[in-house]
């Protein structure tokens, strides 16, 4: 898909009071999994047969409806104002959107916002894509494209593509690279090869945006179903620990001392990161430094075992309605200027 200039749905609160990220000096930026956020409707086109009201999760509008409100109350859990820029993933289609961007949260709090939406289908077989979210008060002339990929698996080849959204924030150009990875179905080192595709794609697009700029200001982020110190990340995406890298991943410290925002068999990990480029460890203009990313672990979104273990509140156990956010916890980044 070309880039192209982004004409999409605007909805909008007149009586908005949000302030400019340009006024405040601060914007922030934020990216969640959302765990399934379906329609209730049957695509014929997808496997979604789960989510709908016949199928063995009792999918309803009841239950829709309720997950939109817990995701939207996320988002404005998250830190300061709402969010400039919002990457999103396991977003069934653009309808979900629509719907989530009215949501009294979103549109009716003190931090009141509007937001515009990227949105495109990928070929994953579940119908599960990545999008965005972004106020265009403040993330102005944006443009989109779509990366997509064939994995070397010739039996599942399909997968969820890259999204690569950029545009003017204040006077300066900023990229934004919105992920979600092939999972780890099957095992981590039999999956790997998947991922390492996806991490080679990436970084290939990365490395075209910084050849024409050295400094450009670049942030990626994504559910990458691997870890900072993975193959996939650490060295085919060339994440490292260092702030003077290239690419500085701000969840690896994070990740090192049994942090993040995924638990899985009594650990927590960090799937879901936020990547930084160098010219955005720099200190003109918009810049982060090494400790401007962070997880929102709010207890309200947690849940708690009987030992007091804490995890994601998630939508399902199983096949068990949960009630829950996600089974993923969102990340931020705070952009200074």
């Amino acid at each position: 898909m070309p880039l192209v200039a982004v004409v999409l749905s605007l909805y909008s609160c007149a009586t908005a009071q949000h302030k400019a990220a340009s006024a405040t000096g601060e914007a922030a930026i934020a990216f969640y999994n959302v765990e399934n956020l379906f329609d209730t409707i049957d695509d014929p086109r997808t496997m979604d047969e789960d989510f709908t009201p016949g199928g063995k999760l009792q999918w309803n509008a009841v239950r829709y409806n309720e997950k939109l409100l817990r995701i939207a109350e996320v988002i404005d859990m998250l830190p300061g104002d709402l969010p400039v820029f919002i990457g999103l993933c396991e977003i069934e289609n653009r309808a979900v959107l629509a719907d989530l961007v009215q949501q009294p949260a979103l549109n009716q709090s003190s931090k009141k916002a509007f937001y515009e939406i990227i949105h495109a289908d990928s070929p994953d077989e579940r119908g599960i894509d990545v999008a965005a979210l972004y106020d265009p008060s403040q993330f102005k002339n944006a443009r989109f494209e779509y990366y997509s990929i064939a994995l070397p698996d010739p039996k599942d080849p399909n997968t969820r593509d890259i999204l690569h959204a950029q545009g003017e924030l204040g006077k300066e150009t900023v990229h934004f690279f919105v992920n979600h990875w092939p999972s780890r179905s099957g095992g981590q080192m039999e999956s790997e090869p998947n991922r390492i595709a996806v991490a080679t794609l990436l970084k290939s697009k990365v490395d075209a945006v910084m050849a024409q700029n050295a400094n450009a200001k670049i942030v990626i982020m994504g559910d990458l179903n691997d870890h900072p110190n993975d193959k996939s990340v650490y060295e085919v995406l060339g994440a490292k620990e260092q702030p003077t890298s290239t690419l500085y991943n701000q969840m690896y410290a994070m990740h090192a001392k049994g942090n993040g925002s995924y638990f899985y068999k009594g650990e927590w990990g960090a799937l879901d990161q936020m990547i930084t480029s160098v010219g955005l460890m720099r200190s003109s203009g918009w810049h982060v430094d090494a400790t401007s990313a962070g997880v929102l672990r709010e207890e309200k979104i947690l849940f708690r075992d009987k030992d007091g273990v804490a995890r994601p509140s998630r939508s399902y156990a199983g096949d068990a309605y949960k009630g829950g956010y996600s089974d993923h916890l969102p990340v931020f980044l705070k952009l200074t200027k």
